[in-house]
């Protein structure tokens, strides 16, 4: 089991189970890894007391309230910030974040006033291919709504099929039963959703744990959030399929493969954030060899950027130790070669 890398905000880091938690003064706690029972879906922490951020207090209807009031009331000012400023490109998915966010923050203004409205529907499906950012904004997402005092506790846990659909007669509700009470007060995210349903395998159970999903997503929204994932054509296929699923799912996020000067900009990062950079030759050789890569099976867009940047720290390494006696400047421990970053 790995551990997610606490400075990476993006999908630079394979998926794992994680449990993320803030501390409430709106600054991020680290992010850790917790031993679960269940193979890939991490256990969620114990519940935090004042789990809610909203205020309790009614106003009088002649007093006056500013969004910008509640954004620092609510400590997701820097949220924002980090998901404008941190996350390469998206700019549809950031809209989407910040959208979703300004029903919240209204709903909260409008709280205070004592006026009240149904909770709005936040289950959530992202499509997009490998390393495009999902899991990263998914964690944002849970941050967010337990912010803004839509979530108890504001973890995240990551499931997958095996995780949540067993293999014999009678397994499978308590197998999702067992999931979904780890996530509630957070957000479960169900990466490669479509494989829950198979409906070439009769013998498949499946269909028994969507099933149970679609209950608890109805009658249990205020308690938590489910957010599907995966390629997009294989979720509309899903959705076809499971219609009651479709209609309980009320917001869509699209997560675009990036080009080439993103994924650059990427790496360039993840470099930053480890005291290495890339010559300009190297910069020019990296770029090459993204842009063919992209082209190839199996690209999975920001984890091959991170992959081929740790074969690039490898082979560096390798070429400064080949020569041991040499005396080597701080510059030299830093700088990226052609070479290291192709063999």
């Amino acid at each position: 089991m790995g551990v997610m890398d606490p400075g990476l905000r993006r999908d630079y880091s394979p998926i794992l189970p994680a449990v993320v938690t803030r501390r409430r003064t709106g600054t991020r706690a680290p992010r850790r890894a917790v031993p679960s029972a269940v193979p890939s879906a991490a256990a969620a922490k114990p519940a935090r007391s004042g789990g809610t951020r909203r205020r309790k207090e009614t106003l009088l209807p002649d007093a006056t309230i500013t969004l910008a009031a509640e954004r620092r009331a609510a400590g997701i000012d820097d949220l924002f910030m980090e998901l404008d400023v941190e996350l390469i490109g998206l700019v549809p998915v950031k809209r989407k974040v910040e959208e979703i966010g300004s029903l919240l923050l209204v709903d909260r203004a409008r709280q205070r006033f004592g006026l009240s409205a149904s909770r709005p529907n936040l289950h959530m499906c992202f499509t997009g291919a490998p390393g495009t950012g999902k899991t990263t904004v998914a964690l944002m997402m849970a941050d967010l709504l337990y912010r803004l005092g839509y979530l108890e506790k504001g973890h995240l846990v990551h499931a997958m099929r095996d995780d949540l659909v067993a293999e014999y007669i009678g397994q499978t509700a308590p197998k999702t039963k067992q999931v979904l009470e780890r996530a509630m007060g957070g957000v479960l995210f169900i990466d490669e959703a479509y494989t829950l349903y198979r409906a070439e395998d009769s013998k498949d159970y499946g269909q028994e744990c969507i099933d149970i999903l679609m209950q608890v997503m109805e009658n249990q929204r205020d308690k938590l959030v489910v957010i599907l994932a995966g390629y997009r054509d294989r979720m509309d296929r899903f959705f076809d399929s499971n219609p009651g699923m479709s209609s309980r799912v009320a917001h869509h996020l699209d997560f675009a493969d990036y080009d080439v000067d993103e994924l650059l900009s990427i790496g360039q990062l993840m470099l930053d954030r480890t005291s290495y950079y890339l010559s300009d030759e190297a910069e020019a050789t990296l770029r090459d060899y993204l842009s063919t890569r992209m082209t190839q099976p199996r690209f999975a867009n920001a984890r091959s950027v991170r992959n081929e940047l740790e074969n690039a720290r490898l082979r560096h390494a390798f070429r400064l130790a080949a020569d041991p006696e040499r005396q080597w400047t701080k510059d030299d421990l830093m700088r990226l070669e052609p070479s290291d970053v192709l063999p």
